[in-house]
């Protein structure tokens, strides 16, 4: 055999000796978003540490043509092995992931960490049973009210109609006297341009996306909702790969998730900060707003407590307890 024949065949096993798992990794927004970002540093780190043997290529904006809804199943049944979603946008699938998302229940980052303790148990013997396993999860944002003019006490949202993302913030608004309006981002962005809405609902990075400044002049930084991201991969793969590898991807999401949430936290408070310094009044809700709100959110708790199967009352209780 030539030394050219047997330098090929040695290359050939030693491809095969390092092959690449690679996986392809779902994410819904665009590469420049925080938690995308986090997604890479995330896969990179897993490339490096496992020396190559598991590649994750992080595939921002939606690529692969999954929506919300689709993610969960879509990584339980291995169409595609590792995704980033927010566990609300699965409650047709499985209730209880929409209590992360019920209005006014969080309002803060810490307060978000102490409720996802509770919850953690749950989420993941949902995961398994979806045939999947998390591996790390991020609170976004929360989610605070943009209007025309400040919003100092709750008759100041009578009948403003205010874009809203899901069904419990739409009833949440609704609630206190308001004029909610279900709809997309996009079209939202519209209607804010035609003068179709008197505001919106939502964080504020997406505030700054939207360049809210040009079309209102307040926000009310009620963070009502702090909607908890995570990144999932289908256990089928995941337990294909070597005991060591399976080690050092969940020790990276251990060790890096702090990270991520911190990222989040900061993100929030940065582009609150260029919303004011865009002209933008920014301000606290008032105790009796506050408590307003809160007195409208409890309706919404009930509801999910009742039809959100077993564990939603006790979690709920407990982190209540826990909070007050």
């Amino acid at each position: 055999m030539s030394i050219r024949a047997i330098t090929a065949v040695a290359l050939l096993f030693a491809t095969s000796a390092h092959a690449e798992t690679v996986w392809d990794m779902h994410i819904n927004f665009p590469t420049g978003n925080f938690d995308t970002q986090n997604a890479i540093k995330f896969a990179d780190a897993v490339k490096a540490e496992t020396n190559g043997d598991v590649v994750i290529n992080v595939l921002a904006g939606g690529s692969l043509g999954l929506k919300g809804p689709e993610v969960l199943g879509a990584v339980r049944d291995g169409i595609v092995p590792i995704a980033h979603f927010h566990l609300d946008t699965a409650v047709g699938d499985e209730p209880f992931f929409g209590i992360q998302g019920q209005p006014y229940l969080t309002r803060n980052f810490d307060e978000a960490a102490k409720l996802d303790a509770l919850a953690k148990p749950v989420y993941e013997q949902i995961a398994e049973r979806n045939n999947q396993k998390i591996l790390y999860s991020v609170f976004w944002p929360g989610a605070h009210l943009y209007t025309k003019a400040p919003v100092a006490e709750v008759t100041d949202l009578e009948s403003l109609k205010i874009r809203t993302a899901n069904k419990s913030s739409t009833e949440f608004l609704s609630d206190v006297g308001a004029a909610p309006a279900l709809m997309p981002w996009a079209d939202a962005l519209v209607a804010l341009a035609s003068g179709g809405l008197d505001g919106i609902a939502t964080s504020a990075t997406s505030g700054v996306d939207g360049k809210f400044w040009e079309f209102m002049d307040a926000v009310t930084t009620t963070s009502y909702v702090n909607p908890t991201a995570v990144v999932s991969v289908n256990l089928d793969s995941f337990n294909k790969l070597s005991a060591e590898n399976q080690q050092i991807i969940a020790d990276i999401a251990e060790r890096m998730q702090p990270e991520f949430r911190s990222v989040a936290e900061q993100e929030d408070s940065v582009r609150l900060k260029e919303l004011a310094d865009a002209g933008m009044k920014v301000s606290e809700p008032s105790d009796a707003l506050s408590a307003a709100l809160e007195g409208a959110a409890e309706k919404q708790w009930d509801h999910f407590a009742e039809t959100s199967g077993p564990d939603a009352r006790p979690v709920l209780d407990a982190y209540l307890l826990e909070r007050n």
